[in-house]
């Protein structure tokens, strides 16, 4: 064989090889790359050269979703417009960065570190832009490749008022979207020979829940019963969205601290519910009332409940015992009802239809107790991907119960000096005094002759050696009348009349009955809020002693047998 004709052969099939790999690159739209002269790689796939001609810009949209499960699948770059609420005046920090040579790619700001990974490119200002009424920001970066590159996104914190901030009826976001990166241009995801100039992105935001969260006493905004009573508390919320959450697809979601710092992370599998309990085996999503009872009330035992309904107007129904738990510390009085999982469930369900929870309990105070007692209680709650949140009801709303006393002094009109023994009860009316209907320690009032019920007895006070007396732990009136709206604290009080049921020996009843006002300070104002006064019985003149009585008889008995006499006289005439 001709060496030469070989050689020249070899060397046409090197230039039709090298031929061939330029003609795919082109062709392919991929490259060739040389080193030192040298072919060194070839890519055979589509690789999209940015244009010179493009405008460049990142569009954010912002929506409103109830819980994880509404997330849906992740972005491609364009704009998919869900119908979901759009939420305006949000705020995005928008930075340029660059790769570390030898880094990591990014992909990821959570798993990519700041000054290890990536850091800010210092030749691009930093930009912030907020979404309109449309839910829409946009951040125009110029025609060119000028501005390409990578850049860096972070959601601020909510800080809208006004207008913005009624659009979503009030509600805040509850936590920022985590950060993302996002590349301008970005290569399309479902074309590869193309590429996305304006590149759309839609993070979703959870609002927080409007817990307003209220208290009350008998289902009242304040209330006064005697001391010594049992009376019922009650906390109520609405029931947080997203309480109960199925997965929409696999992922992960962070667990987040009341700084919004990650934690852990839960595993969710596509309709599985999302379930996550920390070291200690707390459980989240979470649900929890916390009452810490002044020391002035005692709890009843077992007396604790949780129920829910579905509106204002319908009817509070008991959950399970499996629903829930009760705790209460002694030591710092304190009463935790927590839900169960079973309970989350029943209760987080949309499909339930529940909208308020609450939790009940009965307490009182000691006898004769007089004073204000306030009260509030915290709500708590956690959800997968959220900051555990701790809401209380404003203070102006804390209920009251309110409950006064007054003093009374029984003298003697002849000597001035005091009189004990005497006894004395009170009526809820004037016309209740006048008719005997007396105030019992069951809050009832009850006719003098009345059987009472087992354990009841008559409110009663009798004067001391030093002739005082007084009643304490009354009830008072704490709203208005006209408007059921709470009335000054100078202001509550209530009428009560007082009647002298025995008198000293020697001295007259009271012959009236008589109004005492009582208030929130006439119990230790120092003052006597009634002087009672009580006559001497009075000298009758002598009716006769017992020589008179005797006469009397022997008179009566000479006129029976004087008659007698007669009728026998009589008789014998007539024989």
């Amino acid at each position: 064989m001709d060496m030469k004709k070989n050689s020249k052969r070899k060397v046409l099939s090197g230039l039709l090889f090298a031929t061939t790999l330029l003609s795919i690159g082109v062709t392919a739209g991929g490259a060739v790359h040389f080193l030192d002269g040298e072919i060194v790689a070839a890519e055979t796939v589509n690789n999209p050269v940015a244009d010179t001609t493009s405008k460049r810009s990142l569009t954010i949209w912002k929506y409103a979703v109830t819980d994880n499960s509404e997330l849906g699948t992740p972005g491609d770059g364009t704009a998919k417009n869900p119908e979901k609420d759009v939420i305006p005046g949000i705020k995005f920090k928008v930075e340029r960065v660059k790769n570390v040579s030898g880094k990591a790619s990014l992909t990821d700001p959570k798993k990519q570190v700041l000054g290890t990974d990536y850091t800010i490119d210092s030749t691009f200002a930093a930009q912030t832009i907020t979404t309109d009424s449309n839910g829409q920001a946009v951040l125009d970066l110029g025609t060119g490749k000028a501005n390409d590159g990578i850049y860096l996104v972070t959601e601020l914190a909510d800080d809208r008022t006004g207008s913005d901030l009624a659009a979503t009826n009030g509600k805040k976001v509850e936590t920022p979207a985590a950060p993302f990166f996002v590349y301008v241009p970005q290569t399309s995801r479902t074309d590869l020979s193309s590429l996305i100039y304006d590149v759309q992105v839609e993070p979703k935001n959870i609002l927080e829940d409007l817990i307003e969260p209220v208290k009350m006493i008998n289902d009242e905004k304040g209330d006064s019963v005697r001391a010594g009573e049992d009376f019922e508390w009650e906390m109520t919320t609405n029931v947080p969205a997203g309480l109960w959450q199925v997965a929409s697809q696999d992922g992960t979601l962070d667990i987040l601290d009341a700084n919004g710092n990650v934690v852990d992370t839960v595993d969710m599998v596509k309709g599985q519910p999302i379930i996550y309990r920390d070291a200690s085996g707390v459980l989240e999503p979470n649900f929890s009332m916390v009452d810490t009872l002044d020391k002035q009330l005692t709890y009843l035992k077992d007396s604790a409940k949780m129920q829910v309904r579905k509106d204002d107007a319908s009817e509070w129904v008991d959950l399970a015992a499996a629903d829930y738990t009760v705790a209460f510390d002694e030591a710092s009085n304190t009463l935790t009802t927590t839900l169960t999982e079973t309970g989350l469930q029943k209760v987080g369900t949309a499909a339930n239809g529940y909208t308020q929870i609450r939790t009940i309990l009965e307490t009182h105070v000691a006898e004769n107790w007089n004073g204000i007692l306030e009260n509030t209680f915290t709500e708590h709650h956690q959800i997968p991907g959220q900051k555990p949140k701790t809401t209380t009801p404003p203070p102006t709303t804390n209920p009251k119960y309110y409950t006064g006393g007054f003093d009374l002094n029984k003298t003697a009109e002849d000597t001035k000096a005091a009189l004990a023994g005497a006894e004395f009860k009170i009526a809820l009316t004037e016309s209740d005094a006048n008719n005997k209907i007396f105030l019992a320690d069951d809050g009832k009032s009850y006719a003098e002759d009345a059987t009472l019920p087992a354990g009841v007895s008559y409110l009663t006070s009798t004067s001391d050696k030093d002739g005082k007396a007084q009643f304490n732990g009354l009830a008072l009136d704490w709203v208005d009348a006209n408007n059921n709206n709470y009335v000054e604290e100078n202001e509550v009080s209530r009428d009560y009349w007082v009647v002298e049921t025995k008198a000293p020996e020697g001295y007259e009843l009271l012959k009236e009955a008589q109004k005492v006002t009582v208030t929130l300070t006439t119990e230790n104002d120092g003052n006597v809020e009634l002087d009672v006064v009580d006559k001497p019985k009075t000298k009758l003149p002598f009716t006769g002693g017992q020589g008179t009585t005797m006469l009397v008889a022997i008179a009566l008995g000479a006129i029976v047998i004087g008659a007698a006499v007669v009728v026998i006289d009589k008789k014998r005439q007539k024989v």
